[in-house]
């Protein structure tokens, strides 16, 4: 806290003794800066309009135009353009525009637009445009775009547009376009399109469209997503391209792909491949069963036009010898009517098994099963049901090749809602 107290402070102390604040960067009707305090020594050529200077060296310099070299202990303020190598101790400010090269230990400013390369302590900030590469400890700031390599320690701001690589330790905002290479520690914010890469460990945003690749540790957000999103969560109120995460979200329309462990459209035609699949067609079905090897389960069944899965969990029955075991498992499947209330199906299920108390007695403390069946269904009403089913199983501890148990299943229950 002391240290950046003192380093504001001299920023400050800087920019009073050069006769002008950064805010004056901001400029009426190309007029320029105001005159302050001059302390160097200046090779200028007065005959030009406004006057030009070639080679500055001082501690404070203030004067009209740089073309050449400017060197100084505290700040270097030009009231209209520097084109060549200006070096500050504390603050470069440049009335309308900067080309070249620009170095300072706190700030670099520039009325209008910066063409080429600008290295501060803490900020680069431009009214206008930042064309090449600004290099900052906090952050680059650009009124309108940023065109080339911004790269900073904080943030990257950009007032319209912006193209080419841009990486920030904390985030790149944007009010308009995010084109090329976006990388974020936490965070990159698009406010309208995204037409390049977004790369961040926590959240991508793109206001309107993403047109090209949203990669994010948590999770990406688009009205209208016609590229990739990958993450743990992505969301889209229009789904156009393709998301793969645990859980997919689109609001609306959805005529992309969804892949995922939990994918949600409130389109029908939604195309969906994961674990569970929710769409305004799916019927969400309680089932209560049981048969030889699942004594008693209970599961969710989430059921779309042709294909089903079920998420449930229940008692496991080993052998006589041994007690119940605990139960938990996933199932997929297909299905189709033969009658108008008579349904035949056919799924293959997980099963991921804990021993219990069976463990004390030599068993693995957990294993795994394997399940393919065949089911017949009758829908006695609208909300209930009933089905038996057959199959086989096969039992195995994880991680070892040798097989634990296997048999012929069979079972039998009642299908709710």
């Amino acid at each position: 806290m002391k240290l950046n107290t003192i380093m504001i402070s001299m920023f400050l102390s800087g920019c009073l003794l050069a006769g002008t604040t950064p805010f004056y960067a901001q400029v009426r009707n190309n007029k320029g800066l105001k005159k302050g305090v001059n302390l160097a020594v200046n090779i200028t050529n007065k005959k030009k309009e406004p006057p030009r200077t070639y080679v500055n060296l001082g501690l404070i310099s203030n004067y009209p135009c740089l073309n050449g070299v400017g060197l100084n202990v505290i700040s270097s303020i030009t009231h209209y353009h520097s084109q060549g190598f200006q070096v500050a101790g504390i603050t470069n400010v440049t009335g309308l525009n900067a080309t070249g090269f620009q170095f300072s230990g706190i700030a670099n400013v520039t009325g209008k637009n910066t063409k080429g390369i600008a290295i501060a302590g803490l900020m680069n900030v431009n009214g206008n445009s930042m064309s090449g590469l600004g290099i900052s400890a906090l952050g680059n700031v650009a009124g309108l775009n940023e065109n080339g390599i911004s790269i900073s320690g904080l943030i990257n701001i950009a007032g319209r547009n912006s193209s080419g690589v841009n990486i920030a330790g904390l985030a790149n905002i944007t009010r308009r376009t995010q084109e090329g290479l976006i990388i974020g520690g936490l965070m990159n914010v698009a406010g309208e399109t995204m037409n390049g890469i977004q790369l961040t460990s926590l959240l991508n945003v793109a206001g309107t469209k993403n047109n090209g690749v949203q990669l994010a540790g948590l999770g990406n957000i688009a009205v209208e997503n016609r590229g990739l999103q990958l993450g743990i969560a992505n969301y889209g109120e229009q789904n156009k391209g393709l998301q793969a995460g645990i859980a997919n979200v689109s609001s609306q329309t959805s005529k992309g792909l969804q892949l995922g462990i939990v994918n949600i459209s409130q389109d029908s035609a939604a195309h969906q491949i994961g674990c569970v699949n929710i769409n305004p067609m799916t019927r969400v079905q309680m089932i209560v069963s049981s048969g030889n090897l699942n004594k008693i389960n209970v599961a969710v069944r989430f059921k779309n036009r042709h294909t089903y899965t079920e998420l449930g969990g229940g008692a496991f029955y080993l052998n006589t010898d041994y007690k119940l075991s605990a139960s938990a498992f996933y199932r997929g499947g297909v299905y189709c009517s033969l009658l108008p209330r008579l349904e035949l199906s056919a799924d293959a299920g997980f099963y991921h098994i804990e021993t219990l108390d069976n463990k004390h007695e030599g068993l693995p403390a957990r294993l795994y099963a394997l399940q393919p069946r065949i089911n017949l269904e009758y829908r006695m009403g609208r909300k209930i049901g009933i089905f038996a089913s057959g199959g086989y199983s096969w039992t195995r501890q994880y991680g070892h090749s040798r097989m634990f148990d296997h048999k012929a299943t069979f079972e039998a229950g009642i299908v709710l809602f």
